[in-house]
């Protein structure tokens, strides 16, 4: 159990009752986070659709309407509820980077006309914001990432580098795949999905 979530799901002060509850359930089920932050930026859990009439039966309700009330959380509180049914499982990230407003960040170097970035920009995901860059490679036509963690020396190997020729990536959208990829294993089993990787590199 997660005191780090619950301690954020309770700051939230959500109004609906039941809401709340299935919320709440939800921080129970996340696991403590290894990262620096308290909370950290970035919660998440794996929930399998078979434990749901299990969860549901706590909350005295039935396992239809938990579905239904996971379904509409991203519709109340700013966070990602992806549902794959095909494997019958509930994946779900969430967190102050979802709720807070974002730092101010410094002004991106200008690029070449039609680059989907500068040379040189932040990423500002939590854990890996203090030393990490990515960017377009002027003239090369494709973008890289050097991923550092923070525990790690400014100097030292990047952790995740995203660059050719393993990589010719031309899209931010494929840069953030590539990169959720190579960072899957650092997450154990809710790594961030390419979408809020891409927010990261976006912000």
């Amino acid at each position: 159990m997660s005191k780090q979530a619950l301690t954020y799901v309770q700051g939230l002060r959500i109004s609906d009752e039941t809401t709340r509850q299935v919320f709440l359930l939800l921080a129970e089920h996340t696991r403590q986070t290894p990262w620096d932050e308290d909370p950290p930026l970035v919660l998440g859990l794996k929930l399998h659709d078979r434990d749901i009439p299990t969860h549901a039966s706590r909350l005295g309700i039935a396992p239809e309407e938990f579905r239904r009330q996971l379904r509409l959380l991203k519709t109340t509180i700013p966070m990602d509820v992806l549902e794959h049914r095909a494997e019958g499982v509930w994946e779900i990230v969430y967190g102050p980077s979802y709720t807070s407003p974002a730092p101010p960040q410094p002004a991106r170097r200008v690029a070449e006309p039609g680059a989907p970035a500068g040379p040189l920009e932040a990423f500002s995901m939590p854990g890996w914001d203090n030393y990490s860059t990515w960017g377009w490679e002027a003239g090369l036509g494709h973008l890289y990432a050097q991923i550092i963690h923070n525990n790690d020396d400014r100097d030292a190997e990047p952790r995740i580098w995203i660059t050719p020729p393993r990589y010719v990536l031309r899209t931010v959208d494929e840069l953030a795949a590539a990169i959720a990829e190579a960072i899957a294993p650092y997450y154990g089993k809710v790594p961030p999905p390419a979408a809020v990787i891409k927010m990261w590199l976006t912000k």
